[in-house]
């Protein structure tokens, strides 16, 4: 055999070798997880989304019909959002309601499709361009005070998920 092929022929095993190591063995290749913070919010007036200023949002005015509504603070538990790391355009937003084992023991919100760039969500608001999977009735289901429930997102091959807990809201003074 040449040196010379011998040489070429060592080295691209050597390329192979190292390649199939990095693939294998280290993280370099696969995604990093989408970093989520949640908040609990119990106040009446909701997030200011992406709205730069001071000024409150003008109540006299109507609202488009394209807008989803956002949802009310029912059943005496405070509204939650989630600020991600990044903009992302999320393609899959699921919450699911954990059992003491720490399982997911039932689906309260699945959304599915392409939403636009966006770096946090409140629950229950469907984002711009997601819709409900088929067979769910397309509402998220009331969140009970003091469960637990993980927050599962995915925006391409990166993905990130959240536990959080509920808290009840206290009665206003009158």
């Amino acid at each position: 055999m040449n040196p010379n092929r011998r040489a070429w022929t060592l080295a691209v095993l050597a390329a192979f070798l190292a390649g199939a190591y990095v693939v294998v063995f280290t993280d370099w290749t696969s995604p990093q997880p989408i970093e989520i913070a949640s908040q609990i919010r119990p106040v009446i007036q909701p997030p200011r989304f992406g709205r730069r200023g001071s000024r409150p949002p003008d109540t006299t005015a109507e609202k488009p019909a394209d807008r989803a509504a956002e949802p009310e603070a029912s059943s005496g538990v405070a509204r939650v959002t989630f600020s991600l790391d990044d903009r992302y355009r999320l393609t899959s937003v699921r919450v699911h309601a954990l059992d003491a084992q720490g399982e997911p023991a039932k689906k309260v919100w699945d959304l599915t499709g392409k939403s636009r760039q966006l770096n946090s969500l409140m629950y229950g608001m469907n984002p711009a361009g997601m819709s409900p999977t088929e067979g769910s009735d397309g509402t998220a289901a009331p969140l009970e005070a003091g469960v637990t429930y993980q927050l599962e997102i995915r925006a391409g091959r990166r993905t990130g998920t959240h536990r959080f807990r509920t808290a009840a809201v206290p009665p206003a003074d009158r």
